[in-house]
């Protein structure tokens, strides 16, 4: 019971904070992490309902998939319900922190569990380094907060639905691809001989390292282009503004005021 606490402190409670400020800040909801009564209550609340969520969900699922799934979804209405946020922000923002914590984890853990620990089963029962092995996550989730937080990306209000689609879509089969063969690597490693072993584990890392830094790639290459756009977009409309404005000071100085009123309300429509 103990430890279980010590777990539910130090491992889970740490995970659902940063977690949490992850997701608001990807979905663009910064102003939901300003200090006030109503923030830190609807925080708080966040944060109960996910580490029960979470509870819940791990002891009866049967398989990684349904474990994922049903995460992803009960987060997601979580963030719908106390959030306001359309199924698409939600699940955007669900989908992000879960996979920046497999990504992370999938490069150092399951080395850890079948080299140091020799298996799963004594891997389990290492409570005591829970707090020590989760650090790297923890550090992970820390930089990204910080980045999200200073550059604010607000990445679901600055792109158009398609594109929404289209990260969902990318971060949630990257999800459960890492997530499945991180599962078949823990199940078939003691099978392996040990040339075997060594090469499941290169190959496995290659793969999750190619697969993370092309979808880095991705992300900014769409949000450098729609940056560049939206930079375009703006300049031409400081010229047209300043035209605009130049057009009817003009007027205004030829007392041509029934003039520069059409030219306002044509502006206007």
């Amino acid at each position: 019971m103990v430890m279980n606490l010590n777990i539910l402190l130090l491992v889970s409670l740490p995970e659902a904070f940063l977690n949490l400020i992850i997701a608001l800040l990807i979905t663009g909801r910064k102003e939901n992490l300003k200090i006030n009564s109503k923030n830190i209550l609807k925080f708080a609340t966040a944060i109960i309902l996910m580490l029960t969520s979470s509870w819940v969900i791990r002891p009866i699922s049967p398989n990684i998939v349904t474990s994922v799934t049903l995460h992803a979804v009960a987060y997601s209405l979580i963030f719908i319900i106390l959030y306001r946020m359309k199924p698409t922000y939600a699940l955007l923002g669900t989908s992000f922190f879960m996979l920046l914590l497999t990504v992370i984890e999938v490069l150092y853990m399951p080395y850890v569990i079948t080299y140091a620990f020799k298996g799963m089963v004594n891997y389990q029962n290492a409570y005591h380094l829970y707090v020590l092995l989760s650090l790297p996550q923890r550090i992970g989730q820390v930089i990204v907060a910080i980045f999200l937080w200073k550059y604010e990306i607000l990445l679901a209000t600055r792109i158009n639905r398609q594109f929404h689609r289209l990260f969902v879509g990318v971060f949630l089969l990257l999800l459960f691809g890492e997530q499945l063969l991180y599962f078949v690597f823990l199940t078939v490693f003691d099978k392996l001989k040990l040339v075997y072993q060594i090469t499941f584990s290169v190959s496995m890392f290659v793969v999750f390292l190619s697969l993370n830094i092309l979808m880095f790639k991705l992300i900014y290459m769409v949000i450098g282009n729609l940056v560049v756009k939206s930079f375009n977009k703006y300049k031409d409309f400081e010229d047209d503004v300043i035209y605009a404005l130049g057009e009817i000071r003009n007027l205004l100085a030829q007392n041509q005021v029934d003039e520069a009123v059409k030219l306002i309300d044509y502006l206007n429509e």
